[in-house]
């Protein structure tokens, strides 16, 4: 079961977050200070928290909204989280063992959770009759006594049907039927979540083992340097919840404990910690790079202290786990908590995850501004360790307002939150051109925000879908120029986007005064998003050329430039095929009509082998030619 999307609700400053999808591995929640980050994750962390995490109706409501509210007695029907789950093979095959197939019609479900309620709520599609028709079936009954059944909508109506069987004598076969009633009963009972005994009971009493649990990790549980023993045997077993069950966490990766800890048994009990120390100085270097000549070491420490009580005074014995860092490359050691708080931070990080990535439970882990202290060059360690590490075992979803935790490869993955005032509250969004553009500036900053500046500045730039564009556009730019035809004015610098999804986003981060043109294809979602840009006064209209201004026809890609068999001797060269016109269906788009004779390819390689075998632009039809002269003739009257 993984986590598809969320949504917050009446939750401290967010009114409606709208659905915020996540990514199926990493998913990054970007915006200023007290946008509303941290509730976000706060509110998905109570649907299934590890520890315990409640919704409070005088702490996390909305405080402007909260007395109205209650007079109108309408907070009990609040939902601050609801957040839906695609479920696997592995799920179905949990729900088809006591029920059979075809109960579970979902492919997906909602859980949610009230105020006042420790309960979650599921929401999902099964069909009761089925699971009484597998029942039945598995009962091996006659066919009249299944006719008995035929008006039952739910297994929770079988009982009484077994009831008026038992006492129907009419048959004459009253032992056969006891006997037929006997096993009905014998099925029911192997039902779990007898306490509701309907399929959607089932299926959720099931399916809750399946349900992730949601890990949360803040400053506040960070190792301290000395660890009162004692305080560890009085403090919860779950993990990342606070200082003290870290260290928790920390001695069951020894496979030990505060009680054992207190024995005489030195050595012992130094040999575990010192295996410990090893594997977490290990796991911690593989991604730590500011600092590589550090060991952390453990050691026990016992002390006797005088407590002062009335009438007299008396000794007690405590035990302290020290937490110490050798530093091999200056021949000292110090204590953990005399380190850099970066450093504190990300090895009390991994001793958490480590014991609980142990279980082997479905977990989404929450990290909120994580690294906060770290180095950019630290940040950057940190993201390798969440991708290599977190998002193998577990979905990973962090807040940030650092540009070093964006992954300017990974744009889809980002989600931006912006606290829109009182009347709408924290929002998010995938779509740059509907948020300040304070909001923006982690993005901004990871993709080179200022750079681009210096480098973009004017009106000559022009941003194309990807570099097959590119190459295109360049080579038949250069081949018109040599035969004294209208090539690209040499003043455009050329800008792939990396696909037509980004442009509106790379037209925000560019920024408001910045002035480009942009190609793209026709009838495609990337152009469609455009017209929000040009709505948001981020981009002129004139200066959205559309490869169908060219071409005539409505769907058309920067590949329906070229004639049919311009564009398969570039196709053949690229695959090494053989594909004629003839083996073409009809339609508008070169690419989608190769589809069916190739399956699937690459875009990217015919223009690969026209950059790779520049004898081929010598092969290429007047109809070629000419559609990108009337191509390059559009974009230059874009100059102004």
């Amino acid at each position: 079961m993984r986590l598809t999307s969320f949504r917050v609700q009446k939750f401290r400053n967010i009114l409606d977050s709208g659905s915020i999808t996540v990514d199926d591995v990493v998913t990054c929640l970007v915006g200023m200070n007290e946008s509303g980050k941290t509730a976000m994750l706060s509110a998905l962390y109570r649907l299934n928290p590890i520890g315990e995490a409640e919704f409070n109706e005088q702490q996390d409501y909305p405080r402007w909204l909260l007395s109205r509210d209650r007079r109108l007695d309408i907070i009990k029907d609040a939902v601050p989280i609801a957040a839906n789950f695609t479920l696997d093979e592995a799920d179905y095959a949990m729900v088809e063992g006591p029920l059979g197939e075809g109960v579970l019609t979902a492919k997906s479900l909602k859980v949610s959770r009230k105020y006042g309620s420790r309960e979650t709520r599921w929401d999902f599609n099964c069909d009761g009759r089925r699971a009484v028709g597998n029942l039945l079936a598995r009962s091996e009954l006659r066919v009249k006594t299944v006719g008995r059944f035929k008006s039952i909508r739910d297994l929770n109506g079988i009982e009484s049907i077994c009831a008026e069987l038992i006492e129907d004598t009419a048959d004459g076969q009253i032992e056969r039927t006891q006997d037929e009633v006997a096993r009905i009963r014998q099925e029911l009972a192997k039902l779990p979540g007898a306490t509701d005994l309907t399929a959607w009971g089932v299926i959720v009493h099931v399916l809750k083992t399946q349900l992730p649990s949601f890990f949360y990790f803040a400053d506040y549980s960070q190792l301290e340097g000395k660890i009162d023993g004692s305080a560890l045997e009085e403090a919860d077993a779950e993990v990342g919840s606070s200082a003290d069950q870290t260290a928790r966490a920390l001695l069951r990766l020894a496979e030990t404990t505060p009680e054992a800890l207190a024995e005489e048994d030195y050595e012992d009990r130094k040999s575990e910690l010192e295996a410990v120390g090893h594997e977490l100085t290990r796991e911690v270097f593989k991604y730590w790079k500011q600092n590589e000549n550090l060991r952390v070491q453990f050691d026990i420490d016992r002390q006797i202290e005088m407590v002062q009580s009335h009438p007299q005074r008396y000794q007690v014995k405590k035990t302290f786990l020290d937490i110490r860092v050798e530093d091999t490359r200056h021949a000292f050691t110090n204590n953990f908590s005399q380190r850099s708080s970066g450093f504190r931070w990300f090895f009390s990080f991994l001793a958490a995850f480590t014991e609980f990535e142990l279980r082997r439970e479905p977990v989404v882990v929450l990290l909120d501004e994580p690294g906060m202290t770290l180095h950019g060059r630290a940040q950057a360690d940190f993201l390798r360790f969440i991708n290599e590490r977190l998002a193998t075992a577990a979905q990973v979803i962090y807040t940030t307002h650092s540009p070093f935790m964006v992954e300017t490869d990974k744009i889809y993955r980002v989600r931006i939150v912006e606290d829109s005032g009182p009347d709408k509250g924290a929002m998010v969004t995938q779509e740059a051109l509907e948020v300040h553009e304070g909001s923006l500036f982690p993005l901004q900053a990871a993709l080179g925000y200022d750079i681009a500046q210096h480098l973009f500045i004017g009106s000559t730039n022009l941003l194309v879908e990807g570099p097959s564009d590119f190459v295109y556009l360049d080579a038949l730019s250069r081949k018109l120029a040599t035969e004294g035809r209208t090539g690209l004015n040499e003043k455009w610098r050329v800008l792939p986007a990396g696909g037509a999804s980004n442009i509106p986003a790379f037209i925000s981060l560019m920024g408001r005064n910045l002035d480009v043109t942009v190609l793209v294809d026709s009838g495609t979602e990337g152009a469609e998003r455009l017209d929000r840009a040009v709505d948001a006064a981020r981009l002129k209209r004139e200066r959205i050329v559309q490869v169908s201004e060219i071409t005539g026809n409505r769907h058309s890609d920067i590949e329906d430039m070229f004639e049919l068999g311009d564009y398969l001797q570039l196709f053949n060269a690229a695959h090494s095929t053989a594909i004629t016109e003839e083996q073409l269906g009809h339609g508008d788009r070169i690419v989608k009509r190769l589809e069916k004779p190739h399956g699937g390819f690459s875009h990217h390689a015919p223009a690969d082998a026209l950059l790779r075998n520049p004898e081929l632009l010598d092969r290429l039809g007047e109809t070629t030619l000419a559609n990108f002269e009337k191509l390059f003739t559009r974009i230059n009257g874009t100059l102004g």
